[in-house]
């Protein structure tokens, strides 16, 4: 290649086709970081006061309760939680985020608001029951009449197994713990997808089948 070559095939076409490209590389790459920010989950959930007129006391949280609980430093509500940490509005900004399964006697999940919308807190002195829902009856406290159990949001919402799907969102991205989901989807219990939909000792099938 002689020398001068590159310099006699730049022109200004080219010239302008390398600046768009790199502009729409930075642009990308800001929209990205931009929307991975969680500043409207800080804005809100941050807000000691909008959260005790809005109901929802329990639910404020500021950055640094959640690396302080997390174990985590950075980390973001996004990370575990998903939804919409940019959207401004309550209905976007929890579009898809994940949230506690309550189970029904029959194996069903329960919808939240019309079963129990109360705060899943501790409550009372029995250790092994204190975050099921209950509800006060006769001066005490009794475990809610239609909650079986409570799953926690890595669970697929039909087979209440764990889902992988939901982990490679959260927990074992590439910059989190990609490893350890690695290792757990080749043991036992990361492979038994069918244990928690067994209704019954034998039929349609169970552990005596």
């Amino acid at each position: 290649m002689r020398v001068g070559w590159i310099s006699d095939h730049i022109t200004g076409k080219t010239i302008l086709l390398f600046v768009l490209q790199f502009l729409l590389v930075v642009a990308v790459l800001g929209y990205s970081a931009w929307k991975d920010t969680g500043t409207e989950c800080a804005r809100c959930h941050g807000d000691q006061d909008r959260m005790r007129k809005l109901g929802y006391p329990q639910f404020y949280m500021s950055q640094e309760m959640v690396e302080k609980e997390s174990g985590h430093p950075n980390v973001k509500c996004q990370d575990c939680h998903l939804g919409d940490s940019r959207a401004v509005n309550h209905a976007d900004a929890h579009k898809g985020m994940l949230a506690v399964l309550l189970v029904g006697e029959s194996g069903s999940v329960l919808k939240r608001k019309d079963t129990y919308a109360g705060s899943l807190s501790p409550l009372g002195d029995d250790r092994i029951r204190e975050m099921l829902p209950q509800v006060r009856e006769n001066g005490g406290l009794t475990p809610h009449p239609e909650v079986r159990n409570v799953l926690w949001h890595d669970r697929d919402r039909t087979t209440l197994n764990f889902d992988p799907d939901i982990a490679r969102k959260t927990c074992g991205k590439s910059n989190c713990h990609p490893e350890e989901l690695k290792q757990f989807s080749t043991t036992i219990m990361g492979t038994n997808f069918r244990q928690r939909t067994m209704t019954t000792w034998l039929r349609p099938y169970g552990p005596q089948n």
